[in-house]
């Protein structure tokens, strides 16, 4: 009889303790299933600031960028969401910041256009000609994205071929001030990277329309190619069959005089496919033409 007056005392006591616990303040999280994209949009917010008040030194080179996409009809809801362009931007810094480039998002814009990718090549680029001259804005840096117009891939008969333009830029001229992007490829660094390295004075490490085919001699590699040293020479993407993706290497291409390609597959500027395991990069020959090229009044005017 005592133990049970004892345990209903006990219970007395513990609901009196309760009772003064006053909960209303209390709240639950509740979760919609978005949260973590927004939190992250504020903390690529937050990471964007901080990267502008520590880019203090004379050496770092701010670049802002204005975005523009693409789309029919104005009024329709931002075909892209802000937290990829802010992924692409954060990207980008990784790529360039061996150059001290800071690239930081300025503003982005929607363009009402019926325009596509494919369109733009028409009459020998005069149509991507007109649009920049109808939307650059002087001295910035910007990002058309748009959308592709046909299907990836073509049948005919038994045969399928397919291709895709990820993006294009004029290789440091002044005819436009802008790189062209496919919404496709907004979130690959690569290309985004890619075109910039253009914008910024750098050629495909298999070119050979300009200057010649770079034909291993180290006294000319300044003179032909990409004119860059330490890229070594490359055959080109018609020769991908060649490339083991896991080591990140060509094997067993030779030239006319039987020296064996060695290019690099990981390079920002090549088109082969990501390596295993090995990160893109541009070379410090790449890094120094770039660098040079922003300290010079046909770049220079695009940094704050």
């Amino acid at each position: 009889m005592k133990t049970l007056k004892l345990t209903l005392f006990f219970l007395f006591l513990v609901q009196s303790l309760l009772a003064q616990i006053d909960t209303r303040n209390w709240c639950k999280g509740h979760y919609f299933g978005d949260e973590k994209k927004n939190h992250e949009f504020i903390q690529r917010c937050m990471a964007d600031a901080s990267i502008l008040k520590l880019a203090k030194s004379d050496d770092v080179k701010k670049i802002p960028l204005r975005i523009g996409i693409i789309q029919e009809d104005k009024e329709q809801d931002l075909a892209i969401k802000e937290i990829e362009l802010h992924r692409a931007v954060a990207g980008l810094n990784r790529a360039f910041q061996d150059a001290n480039f800071v690239f930081y998002l300025s503003q982005v814009d929607i363009i009402e256009s019926p325009l596509k990718l494919e369109d733009l090549s028409g009459d020998q680029y005069s149509v991507y000609n007109a649009f920049s001259d109808l939307h650059d804005i002087a001295n910035m840096i910007s990002i058309y994205v748009f959308d592709h117009r046909a299907d990836f891939c073509m049948q005919r008969g038994n045969s399928i071929s397919c291709g895709r333009t990820g993006g294009f830029s004029y290789i440091l001229s002044e005819r436009t001030t802008n790189v062209v992007l496919s919404r496709f490829d907004i979130t690959d660094v690569k290309v985004l990277a890619h075109e910039l390295g253009h914008f910024w004075g750098l050629y495909h490490t298999f070119e050979e329309a300009q200057f010649g085919k770079d034909n291993f001699d180290p006294e000319l590699c300044g003179q032909l190619g990409d004119r860059i040293c330490d890229t070594p020479p490359d055959p080109g993407t018609l020769y991908e069959i060649y490339v083991n993706y896991s080591s990140c290497e060509l094997f067993r291409l030779t030239n006319s005089e039987g020296i064996e390609y060695k290019p690099m597959i990981e390079n920002y500027m090549s088109y082969y496919k990501p390596c295993y395991l090995k990160e893109y990069a541009f070379t410090p020959q790449q890094l120094e033409v770039m660098m040079i090229a922003a300290t010079q009044p046909i770049r220079s005017k695009y940094l704050r």
